[in-house]
């Protein structure tokens, strides 16, 4: 072959190559439309995120509550729920009471500061708040703080720069405890925040500790923490306030608290100052329970009657 025809025959086949390597557009577009994935700029914009539900993180009111106002200046010290526990928070939510401080208001909200992280907001019916100066004196009941958390007890001594406090329901082991500068709230008879009431749940009366108020007359409704702590909003008519301060003598028919329940028992022996002795009925070992844990079996009225209504009055003789 001579050198003219040999250099002939190579561009025929280079072309040829260069045919085959060239993409078929039409293939291409198909493939693309089978299964290849779209480049960036060609996918759709992404839906917008709907705005976050009743209860999600970040809301200071995540069970709804009533609107409600305490004007509290910064620095003032309260009760509160944790951040962590008011995201997310519903009916039935575990929420404990800690301490924090009052660092604004933001509207009606609150401004508060835990014992860590950053101040967060909060409606003030999540809120009890502690008076600068509770004048308390010994033998008085009051909410106090043990270890950040709300808790229960009497005033056991009153130093120059301590305050004892013999805790009323905690275990009754619990050594009393010396607190200088301490968060009290003196407690008063009723129903007030920070003290337990019993609520008539059907044939069950349960034991609750109250929160904060909403509402007026017959449509006034508790916010209220029931066992475990619970959260709940329940109505006032269905609720009696269990006594702050109470000094049953050995004997005494008592309603106890038992699991969130309140069950009949019989005062054994008044022990310090808040504490006792009961033995509930059909069960074994008594138990210790303090102010605020027992009342009156004569103020439990005949079953599926409201709490608070009047005594049934004795039937006209013939």
């Amino acid at each position: 072959m001579g050198r003219a025809a040999r250099s002939t025959l190579l561009l025929a086949l280079a072309l040829a190559l260069a045919a085959c390597a060239e993409p078929d557009a039409t293939a291409g577009a198909a493939a693309g439309d089978a299964g290849t994935v779209a480049s960036p700029a060609s996918q759709a914009a992404p839906a917008a995120l709907p705005p976050p539900a009743p209860g999600a993180a970040g809301d200071p009111n995540p069970l709804g509550l009533a609107p409600r106002r305490l004007k509290l200046d910064p620095g003032r010290r309260v009760f509160t729920f944790s951040d962590a526990m008011l995201a997310g928070a519903q009916p039935g939510s575990t929420l404990i009471l800690y301490s924090a401080t009052v660092s604004g208001l933001d509207g009606d909200d609150l401004l508060v500061e835990g014992r860590t992280g950053p101040a967060y907001k909060v409606h003030a019916g999540y809120v009890i708040a502690v008076p600068d100066d509770p004048k308390v004196k010994h033998g008085d009941p009051v909410l106090a703080e043990w270890n950040g958390v709300m808790k229960h007890g009497v005033i056991t001594t009153l130093t120059r720069d301590r305050v004892g406090v013999r805790f009323t329901d905690m275990d009754s082991k619990t050594p009393e405890a010396q607190l200088k500068n301490p968060r009290l709230v003196k407690q008063g008879e009723g129903l007030q925040p920070g003290n337990y009431a019993a609520l008539r749940d059907a044939e069950t009366l349960r034991h609750v500790l109250l929160v904060s108020p909403a509402g007026e007359g017959t449509a006034k409704k508790w916010f209220a923490l029931g066992f475990g702590g619970a959260a709940m909003v329940v109505d006032e008519a269905a609720l009696t306030p269990i006594p702050v301060k109470y000094d049953p003598k050995p004997g005494a028919a008592v309603l106890a608290e038992w699991v969130g329940t309140l069950r009949k028992a019989t005062v054994q022996a008044a022990l310090d100052q808040g504490l006792f002795s009961v033995r509930f009925e059909r069960a074994g070992r008594p138990v210790t329970l303090g102010w605020g844990m027992l009342l009156r079996d004569a103020e439990a009225p005949a079953k599926g009657r409201a709490l608070n209504a009047e005594p049934l009055a004795p039937p006209r003789p013939r």
